[in-house]
């Protein structure tokens, strides 16, 4: 979404003075003739010398008509002065300029009105500017002289009056409109922010949604290898040893019961996790009697800490295929849990022959290339990102270490927010 901004060097008041109520101006050069006139029949020398006060009246009156007709354009020539851009002394000659042209105007119309509404015998500097105040022995002349030249001041001030009124007006009402616009883009950003956050919140939230549904699937994926396996185990021992596979289905319901309360969870407490493969271990171990030795260690201090659901069984069938079953079902199977700073560390060592044990190009071993590991790998990533992982380390003499870190975590920790993935290592081999 683009949104253009008014370009503040145009006309944000075009025509605004030449809309004002010409009531207005009228009224206000109304009053400036009622006072020009009671200024002259209040004067004694003035009244004294033309006892003709509606004379006066008029004459003030048509200069006041002159005026009413001028302010307009004289307003409009300030707005432009205003929005002009250029040189100032540019500017100011033009003023000036346009002034004496408006200056002169309405001195020659006011004076020669004013010349005929107060006629008098040119012979002394009374009778021929009988309103102005005249030295003593001026001549008729130089009166005439005199008295346009006043005319033509009061003109020019009149005119700069005007023009400062209508160049101040524009400038308040670009100022009010750079106002408005500046609290109307502020507005208008403040929206964007907030439907950006929003929009920021839902991309969140259909990313959590999007991740929940990826490790669904992969754990659905698992589910299934996993029961396949167990069966498969029970079948091999169902006429050897009908009794071990009843402790095996019993094994199994816990199992699967419990992995069926928490299958919306993606996250468990361990030592729920740990309760899972301890069963998957009872099974196993049952499934090659005496052959098979299982371990599980873990702090209670750890036992709150969060771990994906069913992370350790993909390692503990690894290690069966990998090293325990190519020795007959002989070995040991050591399941350790220990934190390091930040870094929760679920370990699973099994011992088994070095043949069964070999090591790729690049380092990494063959025995972690089977589906369970692979689909282990992408939960980890899909869930903490470069902040968990898997390794695999060979033993010298057989056997095989898989370690998984994820960052420490409990579920009073997740709720306040201390947990932040990003500080915290991956294991490398």
């Amino acid at each position: 979404m683009s949104m253009e901004s008014p370009d503040v060097s145009t006309p944000l008041a075009d025509d605004r003075i030449d809309r004002r109520p010409l009531s207005f101006i009228i009224g206000a050069w109304v009053l400036f003739a009622i006072l020009q006139a009671s200024n002259w029949l209040l004067s004694p020398a003035i009244s004294s010398r033309y006892p003709y006060p509606e004379r006066l009246i008029a004459s003030a009156a048509f200069n006041a008509l002159v005026w009413i007709a001028l302010t307009p354009p004289v307003l409009r020539f300030a707005a432009a002065v205003h929005r002009r851009e250029g040189s100032r002394i540019r500017q100011a000659l033009l003023v000036m300029a346009v002034g004496a042209a408006v200056s002169i105007t309405a001195a020659l119309l006011s004076g020669s009105v004013h010349a005929l509404l107060l006629p008098a015998p040119a012979t002394t500097a009374a009778t021929v500017a009988p309103t102005e105040t005249i030295p003593a022995g001026t001549t008729a002349s130089i009166a005439r002289l005199w008295m346009m030249l006043r005319w033509l001041a009061q003109e020019l001030v009149t005119f700069l009056v005007v023009f400062l009124i209508g160049f101040a007006s524009q400038a308040a009402v670009r100022h009010r409109m750079q106002e408005q616009l500046a609290v109307s883009l502020q507005a208008r950003a403040s929206t964007l922010q907030a439907e950006q956050a929003e929009l920021r919140a839902h991309a969140a939230e259909l990313q959590s949604q999007l991740s929940e549904a990826r490790l669904a699937m992969l754990r659905a994926r698992l589910n299934p290898h996993f029961l396949f396996n167990t069966l498969n185990a029970m079948s091999a021992l169902a006429d050897s040893d009908p009794r071990g596979v009843r402790t095996m289905i019993a094994l199994l319901s816990d199992l699967l019961r419990q992995a069926l309360t928490d299958s919306n969870e993606q996250e468990i407490p361990l030592r729920q996790e740990l309760h899972l493969i301890g069963r998957y271990l009872e099974i196993l171990e049952i499934r090659y009697r005496d052959q098979l030795q299982t371990k599980v260690s873990a702090g209670p201090e750890l036992l709150d800490a969060l771990v994906p659901n069913l992370i350790l069984q993909p390692l503990v069938e690894n290690a069966m295929k990998h090293g325990i079953e190519p020795a007959g079902g002989h070995g040991h199977i050591d399941i350790t849990v220990t934190r390091e700073q930040e870094q929760l560390l679920l370990t699973v060592r099994n011992t088994g022959s070095p043949e069964h044990h070999t090591i790729a190009p690049g380092g990494q071993s063959t025995a972690g290339s089977g589906l369970g590991l692979e689909l282990t790998r992408d939960r980890l990533l899909e869930h903490y990102g470069e902040a968990g992982g898997l390794v695999l380390h060979p033993l010298d003499g057989g056997g095989m270490i898989a370690e998984i870190a994820i960052p420490y975590h409990t579920r009073a920790e997740t709720r306040a927010g201390v947990s932040d993935p990003d500080t915290r290592r991956v294991p490398h081999a």
